[in-house]
């Protein structure tokens, strides 16, 4: 099925979304679109991208915070919320004749700094849970998903793959914490015990998921280096 122009005409390099296993390419064409209005909007007030950037990070540390007081569904909104403006900020810049590689390294920088809250939202929601466990783990498989493409590039090897990356993690964990209270309200239905489930399968497939992409960043860089 062929892109719409107005997905790719402010992308970058003009190529269509990347995709994966986990979040293919239908689903950000229909949510590019349906945002297309608002990042018109942006443009037209002329919005300076690093406002959207920072206003991202903001969102985020908020979203941990209720991750931190218990208020699952809002931290998954606002998880949703600080996606979306992810793409807006690069979008907005490309429009706006503004998109520099300091720009993006301001963007990827913040990023971290965001993922940083959320979880430290999650660790202290879950520290009295084993669950604490799977969040330490999914930190430390998430640095070494950047880390194993940071590494990968300075050694001159384009390291593109993995089905779990920064973008299906947020959409990931959002949608599980938006729809968690169903799960609550079932368990709670049938007295099953326990609250939380669908937040922790969330958890429980993005360690899976970011470990397995790991290993194909380190098994895809360590082939290439051996045949060049």
């Amino acid at each position: 099925m062929p892109v719409p122009e107005e997905v790719v005409d402010r992308a970058k390099n003009n190529t269509v979304p990347s995709s994966s296993k986990l979040l293919g390419l239908g689903l950000k064409t229909w949510w590019i679109l349906l945002i297309r209005p608002i990042e018109d909007y942006l443009i037209e007030k002329k919005i300076h991208p690093d406002v959207l950037t920072i206003s991202s990070l903001i969102i985020s540390i908020i979203s941990g915070l209720c991750f931190h007081f218990g208020y699952i569904f809002i931290a998954g909104l606002l998880l949703l919320s600080g996606s979306t403006f992810d793409i807006f900020d690069g979008r907005v810049a490309r429009a706006q004749n503004l998109s520099s590689e300091s720009g993006a390294f301001f963007d990827s920088c913040l990023d971290r700094i965001a993922e940083a809250f959320i979880y430290l939202g999650l660790l202290s929601y879950f520290q009295n849970s084993l669950f604490i466990y799977v969040v330490f783990l999914i930190i430390s498989s998430t640095m070494m998903v950047s880390y194993t493409k940071a590494r990968a590039e300075g050694l001159g090897v384009k390291c593109d793959v993995g089905i779990m990356q920064r973008t299906e993690r947020v959409v990931y964990l959002g949608l599980f914490a938006v729809f968690n209270f169903i799960g609550n309200l079932v368990t709670s239905a049938f007295n099953l015990g326990g609250r939380d489930y669908l937040l922790k399968i969330s958890l429980l497939l993005l360690l899976i998921f970011s470990a397995y992409t790991v290993i194909q960043r380190m098994s895809v860089t360590m082939k290439q280096l051996k045949n060049s």
